[in-house]
């Protein structure tokens, strides 16, 4: 069985679609804008560790949301150091010296 090429995709559509793209990364730059430093932070720790925990378990099937935050926040907690705004870590002092 012979595949047939895709159709191409039509010029009004592709134009419509780079709007959109154009329009979210401007909504996502103005909503992160008007967000705390911590706000950004904990946004950026938590997405860092979903991705990290998606590729480990990718063949596994989803769990709900309640493992899914205790698996997120175990694993933050495993590695403070890696996610110190939603774990408080700081460095110690002879940690400090060592950079």
């Amino acid at each position: 069985m012979s595949q047939q090429p895709a159709p191409a995709v039509p010029d009004f559509l592709v134009g419509y679609l780079a709007q959109q793209d154009a329009y979210r990364f401007t909504a996502v730059n103005e909503m992160l804008r008007g967000c705390t430093e911590r706000e950004v932070l904990l946004m950026k720790e938590a997405a860092v560790m979903g991705w990290v925990q998606g590729r480990m378990h990718a063949d596994q099937k989803i769990p709900g949301d309640r493992q899914i935050l205790f698996t997120v926040a175990d694993a933050c907690r495993a590695y403070a150091d890696l996610y110190p705004t939603i774990t408080g870590w700081t460095p110690a002092d002879d940690e400090e010296d060592e950079e």
